[in-house]
């Protein structure tokens, strides 16, 4: 795929992404409230129509009672610091132009570290792929071939990691799983999917601490909205 020489945070990057970086720093404020602006709204309208699927699926949200066990501020700590420090650690650190095995390697040890039990087979087998990914780094002919695919086509790891993202949030429920609570897995998790957008291309136009200060705004501001509506 072409690399478009106008950087745009527009629906074109989420049918095509590309790792074209804006210049810096370029629009740094207005791009990320835009951005802010539309995860927010889009997020809230996807939930408006696929949360009815939800319910019928019975999916139960169990995020806000698990987060009552805490108090105000070690909810601050772990909605606004610690989950976007996290997530975009595991999930939107190695998206960039240059494929970086040490970033892949480093993504899917955090994740094994923090989203697994660990000592569990799991855990163990996403910190040897971790291991394998990471000694790419000493294996200059094979980090090259991938290095060209993954430089002249974004999809894949763009849409491969916004998905994982998305699934992974169906932690936040308590389904009693069926066949059709399976199939609507992807429309529970849609609002997170159009988040995890948004956050990539943060990062990918601006760079990963944009992508990380745009995630905590967010959360910041759906927890305030939360507090004052409870």
């Amino acid at each position: 795929m072409a690399h478009t020489d106008r950087p745009t945070i527009g629906p074109r990057f989420i049918v095509a992404p590309d790792w074209v970086s804006m210049p810096e720093p370029r629009r740094l404020v207005r791009g990320l409230a835009q951005l802010l602006g539309i995860g927010f709204l889009g997020s809230l309208l996807a939930w408006q129509i696929f949360g009815a699927l939800a319910d019928l699926a019975g999916y139960e949200s169990v995020l806000e009672a698990e987060l009552e066990q805490w108090s105000l501020t070690e909810q601050f700590i772990l909605v606004v610091l610690l989950a976007p420090v996290l997530e975009e650690t595991i999930y939107r650190l190695p998206l960039q132009r240059q494929f970086q095995p040490g970033l892949v390697a480093l993504s899917l040890a955090t994740g094994a570290l923090f989203f697994t039990s660990v000592g569990s087979a799991f855990f163990w087998i996403m910190l040897v792929i971790a291991a394998a990914v990471g000694s790419l780094t000493t294996r200059t002919q094979l980090r090259g071939i991938i290095q060209d695919r993954w430089m002249t086509d974004a999809r894949i790891p763009v849409w491969s990691a916004t998905l994982v993202f998305g699934l992974v949030h169906i932690v936040n429920f308590d389904v009693d799983w069926s066949i059709y609570a399976v199939l609507v897995a992807p429309l529970v998790v849609s609002p997170q999917l159009w988040l995890g957008l948004m956050f990539t291309i943060a990062r990918v136009r601006y760079g990963w601490w944009a992508g990380l200060l745009l995630h905590a705004t967010h959360n910041g501001l759906i927890w305030s909205i939360s507090g004052l509506a409870s």
